[in-house]
């Protein structure tokens, strides 16, 4: 459990993640998106967070984080 913690892979995985979660929040109190935006990208971000936590790389974080951004300039 300890070399969990010590991987830096880790640390970004979970630093993407929440900052994606930040901008799905941000969407949903500002109106932009309606349930279904929100729905899928949590839909894609969370299993993509999670895997990125399994597997220790950083890439399907950050690809989480894209579909977000993606999701987001779609809206606007």
């Amino acid at each position: 459990m300890a070399s969990l913690f010590n991987n830096r892979a880790v640390w970004w995985a979970l630093a993407l993640g929440a900052l994606a979660g930040v901008r799905i929040w941000t969407m949903a109190l500002s109106g932009v998106a309606q349930l279904p935006h929100i729905m899928g990208a949590l839909t894609l971000l969370v299993p993509l967070v999670v895997f990125a936590l399994l597997i220790r790389r950083i890439w399907p974080a950050a690809a989480g984080l894209a579909i977000v951004v993606i999701i987001e300039l779609s809206l606007s």
